[in-house]
């Protein structure tokens, strides 16, 4: 091997440390705080929530009675099981997990999935109890895979792919991404407009399930799994590291 290619490896191989090191924060989210009753207008349901991250987290609720709009209920991302763990814009990452949500009433719409809050803008990645399945709100690029993508009570694969700016400069053109996927179908890249170019920093991440119930179905009841759980820096760093020892051994 040419003395070229082995600087050229070397310097794939430090690059992508570098960015592993950059990216790595994410890898230090080993459990979360679960947070029942964030909207509460049902207070008289029953409910039972179980943390066991990564493996499962779920929530299940029934018996709902009189109240009002809907009630929710999160399990916050964090690196210490007491604390919410706060996103960086340059913070790269894969998350993905199993998804099952399941319900007594189609309608009113129950929703579950994955929330990316920055001081109470949410952005949702989100499945349905009517089958709708998008992503929308806050800074996230908006993305439909359609309103039947989803069938309640099956067991679905959702996963979340950013991949930052190389450069943090919001300004040279260059624009931050998010890939959104749902059993494999994937949006693709889609491009942060915002002036942050990607996430804001300080940004909470939380699996979450909302149910409003049916007040003309007395056995109503909401059903959401949290499952098999990965979170890693972006794949495509980890990739040019390995390109780089690769090419290093190769010769």
């Amino acid at each position: 091997m040419s003395r070229l290619v082995l600087k050229l490896a070397a310097g794939l191989a430090l690059f992508g440390v570098a960015r592993v090191a950059l990216a790595g924060d994410v890898t230090s989210i080993n459990s979360v705080v679960v947070q029942e009753r964030v909207f509460n207008d049902f207070p008289n349901s029953t409910l039972t929530s179980v943390d066991n991250f990564p493996t499962l987290v779920s929530f299940t609720e029934t018996d709902y009675g009189t109240g009002g709009f809907a009630n929710r209920h999160d399990a916050v991302f964090s690196a210490d099981d007491t604390n919410p763990f706060l996103l960086q814009t340059s913070d790269a990452f894969h998350i993905a997990f199993d998804i099952m949500l399941d319900a007594g009433s189609v309608s009113p719409r129950k929703e579950a999935g994955i929330r990316f809050n920055f001081n109470g803008f949410d952005g949702l990645f989100i499945v349905t109890s009517d089958g709708e399945s998008a992503a929308f709100g806050g800074v996230l690029p908006f993305f439909s895979f359609g309103g039947s993508a989803y069938t309640p009570g099956t067991v679905a694969r959702m996963e979340v792919i950013y991949t930052p700016d190389d450069d943090g400069d919001a300004n040279d053109g260059d624009a931050s991404t998010i890939e959104y996927i749902l059993n494999g179908v994937s949006s693709g890249p889609l491009n942060f407009g915002n002036l942050e170019n990607g996430f804001i920093p300080d940004t909470q991440i939380a699996v979450y399930v909302q149910s409003q119930p049916d007040s003309g179905n007395p056995s109503d009841f909401v059903i959401a799994e949290f499952s098999n759980f990965s979170i890693v820096p972006e794949p495509a760093t980890g990739l040019l590291a390995l390109l780089g020892v690769a090419l290093l051994r190769r010769r």
